[in-house]
């Protein structure tokens, strides 16, 4: 059987600061048939630039410039332009190793209607790419997340691809997962081969309120999602329903979580080399803005999940 042809999709918006690591993890991938598609979605910090000043003349990368659309939108002009029988989305804050689509293409091969989902490293330095192990901490149950998830090109197509309408950002890549599996796609999970690093940043008072706002907007797409998507399950997977409003107030203390002194929690946690610990701290934490998220826009819409009846959520 013949290798399928790989096409990596990356939407790139402001990271001039970590292009090149990115670009070149590409190019020392050790698979012959891959293309590289970068969607630069509106980046104002000149990384579309970059690409084409340093990489311009690589027949292997397909740079395309665009208005912001958000990630959702620079996917789907990613698969248009792609030429790949299978493609590999790879977020840009995430750094492969030189087997990645190699490993992605062999489970192609063997099934047609695979979506083949990797696991992350969560790094907070760029100098820990290639280097730090894969630990449980890192787990995710994930079937689709687009920092290191493959699929055939025309499931995509024939699902319409991602929904720039309803998820500009958050919830858009479990979004077409679940529709691809409706399509009829099975889930390949890789465990252990296949990972990659996820660069979360280096741990600041201002990149926690940036998580915190990223989190929050993820609340509000949550809300558009379980409207598409409705049943027991994905309520609890999204936490729209007063259960998880209750646990909030139990749990968290938003002026606590905003303060000093847990900032300063993170940082010492960080410092004495505990980075993993330090991040899942901070992604539990996060809960109770993504928490917000959704009571805010449950609120503007009048507690209205499904036309036919109001919804009783907590105020």
């Amino acid at each position: 059987m013949e290798l399928p042809k790989i096409s990596i999709v990356t939407p790139v918006y402001n990271r001039a600061f970590m292009i090149r690591r990115l670009v070149d993890a590409f190019l020392a991938q050790d698979y012959s048939r891959l293309e590289i598609v970068l969607v630069d979605d509106g980046s104002m910090d000149g990384s579309a630039d970059i690409i084409e000043k340093e990489y311009g003349q690589n027949a292997r990368i397909k740079l395309i410039r665009q208005k912001n659309a958000g990630p959702s939108g620079a996917r789907n002009t990613g698969i248009e332009n792609a030429t790949g029988d299978v493609v590999l989305f790879v977020d840009s804050d995430v750094i492969c190793p030189p087997d990645l689509a190699s490993i992605h293409a062999s489970y192609h091969c063997r099934k047609d209607n695979y979506i083949v989902q990797g696991q992350l490293v969560r790094i907070g330095s760029l100098d820990d790419a290639q280097i730090a192990p894969f630990t449980m901490l890192n787990y995710s149950r994930s079937f689709f997340d687009t920092a290191n998830v493959s699929v055939k090109r025309k499931h995509l197509i024939a699902v319409g691809g991602f929904d720039a309408v309803n998820f500009r950002k958050g919830w858009e890549d479990l979004d077409i997962g679940l529709r691809l599996l409706k399509h009829g796609l099975k889930v390949k999970r890789l465990f252990r081969r296949g990972v990659a690093w996820h660069f979360e940043g280096k741990i600041r008072p201002e990149t926690i309120r940036e998580f915190y706002r990223d989190r929050y907007v993820e609340g509000t797409a949550a809300v558009a999602f379980y409207r598409k998507h409705p049943g027991f399950s994905n309520r609890m997977m999204t936490m729209v329903d007063p259960l998880f409003f209750f646990l909030d107030r139990l749990i968290f203390r938003e002026n606590y979580l905003q303060s000093e002194a847990y900032f300063q929690k993170i940082q010492t946690l960080w410092d004495a080399g505990k980075k993993d610990q330090a991040i899942a701290d901070l992604r539990m934490s996060a809960y109770h803005f993504y928490l917000n998220g959704i009571r805010d826009k449950l609120k503007q819409d009048g507690y209205i999940l499904d036309p036919k009846k109001t919804y009783r959520g907590s105020k």
